[in-house]
């Protein structure tokens, strides 16, 4: 494409104004020289990256990435043997390694795609950061930490330093020199510690000159008493020097051995900013990308660089379907050229793969050129008139496009006499037709308004137009003709009547005729896109209500399937209860078993004096009162109330449970004549939590502590398996947040060692 044209449409503004949001010097030198892409497979996946790398900055709201330094000189500088690099250059490129880090570590949570393989250039080199951070200070200095010679070097400095300090201190507060001394001043000249010392009374102070005030009235004296001293600190500070190009020679050489993995993150770096970049663009501005396709639909077009300058603009849409030629007419008033360099610019933004302002449902098709005449080309140096520089231009324009082209003309054809500037224009635009190029013209032209009217190939329209502010709408009327608004401007801004009327009976009857046809049609036409307008709300309008009667249908449908789930579950609840308290019957059975024939359970069962549900609720349970578990024979201790829960004490294990879950023990007479124990076993109860995960573990674990505590058992078993000790350390801490006093341990190697713990309840 021509420079010519990227600068007429202000493309380069564009992209002057985007590179405000990069974040380094490369990035916005190499957004500033983007230029539209042709080919579509290649337009197509920038497209593609574009499009994956905003989904995910949208997601997050956030992308890790801000000012980073330019490290190219760096680079290229660590290529060459034996270089050593600054210690800015050595920062610099830890600060790069830890935004690569940064990038790399947050990219690595998203599924990617297209942005695979950018992803895969960026190396983070954590050890080589971490020593540049430990050596290289934000200010660009070595660090003490760099090397344990430099600390200890530094460390003689300062302590040298410091005796020199003292040293002069005391010459400076000596009574006998007050007199000689210019000022209490310890400073520095020529490396070395000096004193200032009035001129005349320099004899006083023994020692060697160093350096003289511009006035001649002061010398700096460096007293002999320091000068061992002096030398000392002048010979740390090379060795100090020595240690510190060592260490930058250490950090470079390393850099050398990595150059390859740093430059391809940092060239990545630099193109996630231009899609950081693009996709910051696209957030402020609701961009999206149109669908590429053989029409040219853009709808709620808005101008980019009105958006970025925050300036108001009113969304157009630039429609060429059907047909391959647009005219859009009007009077002389700007709104015909916005909507031209709209069009354009839109359509060179778009092929930068960079999302547009447009709403969605737009289309838009890819060309190999788009060419633009507006404005004055009078060329002074080529001699030449306005009118011969755009007939220059536009035989250029016409030699250059193809069907795959879009022509721009801003006022078919300026500079010359309307009658034969409209045969020219009708003549281009036949041309036009005949090469199939897509065109898009301005013109306020009666003929040329008239030839389009007549040629299916060319769609027109108008601009709209403000009667009272005489400014344009900058709304386009398809299917509308502008009209000039000559004697309507020149009737408000109250120019006199008589030469109003004497130019009226100038023009011929056919031209005002015209004009006032176009008038008419432009107000049929406005009222019947008021008429779709108002059809579309209704049509809006019926699409929400259906939307929400969809919804309540099926918000009730989900309502009925909730009750019947709850309903299920209550069901499944009660048969669960049932089920558990069979299962407790049925194991206090198979206990008992052990000590007397089941048939005389069954009868000292039927013996005991079980009480009703009324005498339950009739019979306080209160605190002191010995309890139990109905159908329990546990007995334990309530030591409080609160509300329909007691905590009860079972043999120094406590819990809270329903008062509806207890009763007080029967009075000794009540009670029958046998007693029940429990056979005592060598059997440990244990559940085993091998192969499930840490949250459905303790789950089980909780339930089973439960029924461990109610069964009276004092120790039991955890098998949780070896592993990477996942289970292990979740079941220890879960036991060391119980209330209950207990003690656990590994199991002995022949009972699982430390894939078993086994737990015991203290008395």
């Amino acid at each position: 494409m021509r420079e010519r044209d990227l600068e007429s449409l202000e493309y380069r503004k564009f992209l002057n104004l985007l590179s405000s949001y990069t974040h380094n010097e490369i990035t916005k030198n190499m957004i500033n020289n983007l230029k539209p892409i042709t080919n579509r497979e290649f337009l197509e996946r920038e497209i593609a990256k574009a499009s994956e790398f905003e989904s995910i900055f949208l997601k997050e709201g956030y992308f890790p990435l801000s000012e980073f330094p330019d490290i190219t000189q760096a680079i290229n500088l660590a290529k060459v043997k034996d270089s050593i690099l600054s210690p800015k250059e050595i920062f610099e490129i830890g600060e790069i390694l830890r935004v690569v880090k940064n990038v790399k570590s947050f990219l690595s949570n998203h599924t990617l795609n297209h942005l695979k393989k950018l992803f895969q250039n960026l190396t983070p080199l954590r050890e080589l950061e971490k020593f540049i951070t430990d050596s290289i200070d934000s200010d660009f200095t070595v660090k003490d930490s760099a090397s344990k010679d430099l600390a200890r070097i530094r460390k003689e400095i300062k302590e040298v330093e410091k005796l020199i300090n003292n040293q002069l201190e005391k010459i400076l507060n000596n009574p006998n020199y007050q007199d000689a001394i210019q000022e209490k001043l310890i400073t520095l000249r020529r490396d070395r510690f000096v004193i200032p010392v009035k001129y005349n009374f320099s004899y006083r102070i023994k020692g060697i000159i160093q350096d003289r005030s511009s006035s001649g009235n002061t010398v700096y004296v460096e007293p002999f008493e320091v000068v061992p001293l002096n030398n000392k600190l002048t010979d740390l500070k090379l060795q100090e020097n020595l240690e510190i190009r060592k260490i930058l020679k250490f950090l470079t050489d390393i850099i050398r051995t990595k150059i390859s993995f740093i430059s391809n993150s940092f060239d990545a770096l630099i193109e996630f900013d231009i899609l950081y970049t693009k996709a910051k663009f696209s957030k402020a501005f609701s961009c999206r990308f149109p669908q590429i396709g053989e029409s040219y639909q853009l709808y709620n077009a808005k101008h980019p660089i009105f958006l970025l300058k925050e300036k108001p603009f009113i969304p157009i849409d630039i429609l060429l379907d059907e047909k391959r030629g647009l005219v859009i007419t009007g009077p002389n008033t700007g709104g015909k050229t916005v909507a031209l360099k709209t069009a354009g610019l839109l359509s060179l933004i778009f092929q930068s793969a960079i999302a547009i302002p447009v709403d969605e449902g737009s289309k838009i098709p890819i060309f190999n050129g788009i060419f633009i005449d507006i404005g004055d080309y009078q060329s002074i140096e080529e001699n030449l008139s306005t009118y011969s520089a755009h007939i220059k231009n536009i035989k250029e324009m016409l030699d250059l496009a193809d069907k795959n082209s879009l022509l721009l003309f801003d006022e078919l054809i300026p500079g010359t006499d309307p009658d034969f500037a409209s045969a020219i224009g009708i003549a281009i635009l036949d041309y036009v037709k005949e090469k199939n190029i897509r065109v898009i013209a301005t013109t306020h032209l009666k003929k040329i308004k008239a030839y389009v009217l007549n040629n299916d190939y060319f769609k027109i329209a108008a601009v709209g137009f403000d009667k009272e502010t005489l400014t344009p709408t900058y709304k386009i009327y398809y299917n509308a003709v502008g009209e000039s608004m000559a004697f309507y401007i020149a009737q408000k801004l109250n120019l006199q009547k008589e030469i109003i009327e004497k130019a009226k009976s100038l023009i011929s009857k056919d031209l005002l005729n015209f004009e006032e046809l176009a008038s008419k049609f432009s107000a049929l036409i406005s009222e019947y896109e008021e008429k779709i307008k108002e059809i579309n709300q209704l049509k809006q309008q019926l699409e929400l209500e259906k939307a929400k009667y969809e919804n309540l249908a099926k918000q009730l449908e989900k309502d009925k399937k909730e009750k019947w789930k709850e309903s299920l579950k209550e069901i499944q609840d009660f048969v669960e209860k049932i089920r558990q308290e069979g299962y407790e019957v049925l194991k206090e059975v198979k206990e008992r078993q052990t000590g007397a024939p089941l048939e005389k359970f069954v009868k000292e069962k039927k013996s005991i004096n079980i009480k009703t549900e009324e005498e339950t609720k009739a019979e306080e349970i209160k605190e002191g009162d010995v309890v139990r578990i109905k159908g329990k024979t546990q007995e334990g201790t309530v030591i409080a109330i609160r509300e329909d829960k007691a905590n009860v004490n079972f043999g120094g294990i406590k819990i809270w449970l329903p008062l509806s879950q207890l009763e007080k023990r029967p009075p000794k007479e009540e009670k029958t004549t046998f007693k029940i124990t429990k056979s005592k076993t060598d059997i440990t109860p244990s559940i085993n939590l091998i192969g499930k995960t840490k949250e459905e573990a303790i789950k089980e674990l909780e339930k089973y502590i439960d029924k461990v505590i109610l069964e009276g058992y004092t120790t039991f078993k955890i098998i949780h398996g070896y592993g990477a000790g996942v289970l292990r350390n979740a079941v220890r801490e879960y036991l060391d947040k119980l209330p209950f006093k207990l003690k656990y341990e590994d199991a002995p190697y022949h009972e699982g060692g430390l894939g078993v713990t086994i737990v015991r309840f203290e008395e």
